[in-house]
């Protein structure tokens, strides 16, 4: 295993440590349920993004894009992980949040 998969590995368990302790339910896309706050490990960088629940649209209309969902929870995906120092990018065509393995942040003080 490479250095640079190494560090995505501990980068992934980094921003779903950091997501729970923001009170956010996160679960890894190979989890199997498919919707929810969703993060994936890449080949650059870890992703970040959200599939809606059949809850929300129970009358499965084909026009249901959640957009205004999906742009808030960026915004707040993008906050949490810039103020504990990640370098993110937003990925607005993909509806995601990628943070990138160029900086470390270190544990969170307890009670963070």
């Amino acid at each position: 295993m490479s250095s640079r998969t190494s560090g995505l590995k501990v980068l992934f368990t980094q921003v779903c440590d950091t997501l729970a302790r923001s009170g956010l339910d996160v679960a890894s896309v190979g989890d199997g349920d498919g919707t929810g706050l969703r993060v994936r490990q890449e080949a650059e960088a870890v992703a970040v993004g959200w599939v809606p629940t059949a809850e929300l649209d129970p009358v499965g209309r084909p026009d249901a894009d959640f957009e205004g969902i999906r742009s808030a929870l960026r915004q707040a995906l993008l906050e949490i992980l810039s103020q504990v120092g990640y370098v993110v990018q937003a990925d607005p065509p993909r509806g995601e949040v990628r943070v990138l393995p160029d900086h470390d942040p270190g544990p969170l003080p307890a009670g963070e």
